[in-house]
């Protein structure tokens, strides 16, 4: 499990680094620090990283994630911790690189100025919707090629963030958000919580509901399948003893 974790480490590091990073170039010669280059780096991140580490630890890179493919029965909740601790300790670790490299306050998400509270959580809700079902559909579907994931994942994220970008900023994920939330303090920590409670139920939802639509159960697989599958056989090998003893 180490491996998936560092995998987990890594994959989030990269894909908060990367948005952060541009941000904090801003003041640089040649530096780009429009909508569509925050959302073309973060997608290309993101696909980057699927296709690196997918094979490792499934790619999740993202808490809202890993909790969606557990709730829908896609990642043992025995190793949900361990997920969650590597991809938040990866985007904390990219956001302090960050802040070394151009000081702290880049990259932070925090709500338009006005908006209401109530829009930005909706909105973080339903991106992070958009972004699981995908996820969904190319990661847990045995009918899906290889080649699919990264650019599926990645293209969504672009969409997402330059949708969302003008009013929240376009999270999905709150491990991409809490780092540099923690160095930059005030209003980002404060409003820290919408990039949690959103992207949590814009992901549960969507994970339940792409399973409602699954038309054949027999194609799903686990987000790592080998995981799940090992799992599951621990299980029934341990049902089995048990009906023998109680055959016995």
């Amino acid at each position: 499990m180490m491996k998936r974790y560092i995998a987990e480490f890594i994959g989030t590091f990269t894909i908060v680094f990367a948005p952060v990073a541009i941000s904090g170039s801003v003041h640089l010669p040649g530096a780009d620090s429009g909508l569509l280059c925050a959302a073309l780096v973060s997608g290309l991140a993101v696909l980057a990283m699927v296709y690196a580490l997918g094979p490792i630890s499934a790619a999740h890179f993202n808490p809202a994630v890993t909790l969606a493919f557990a709730t829908a029965r896609r990642f043992p909740w025995r190793f949900v911790p361990g997920y969650l601790a590597a991809e938040f300790l990866g985007g904390i670790a990219a956001a302090a690189l960050c802040a070394m490299l151009y000081g702290p306050g880049h990259g932070v998400h925090v709500p338009a100025t006005g908006a209401p509270i109530a829009s930005c959580v909706i909105l973080e809700a339903v991106l992070t919707f958009f972004l699981m079902l995908v996820i969904m559909a190319v990661a847990t579907d045995k009918r899906v090629d290889g080649a699919v994931p990264g650019i599926s994942i990645g293209l969504t994220v672009v969409f997402c963030v330059l949708v969302g970008g003008p009013l929240t900023g376009g999270s999905m994920n709150p491990a991409r958000s809490l780092g540099p939330a923690l160095f930059a303090g005030g209003a980002a920590l404060t409003h820290y919580w919408i990039y949690v409670v959103g992207p949590i139920i814009g992901a549960a939802i969507a994970a339940l509901i792409y399973e409602a639509l699954r038309s054949e159960p027999e194609h799903a697989q686990g987000a790592p399948n080998d995981l799940l599958q090992a799992l599951n056989e621990i299980a029934y090998a341990a049902e089995e003893q048990e009906r023998v003893a109680a055959r016995v």
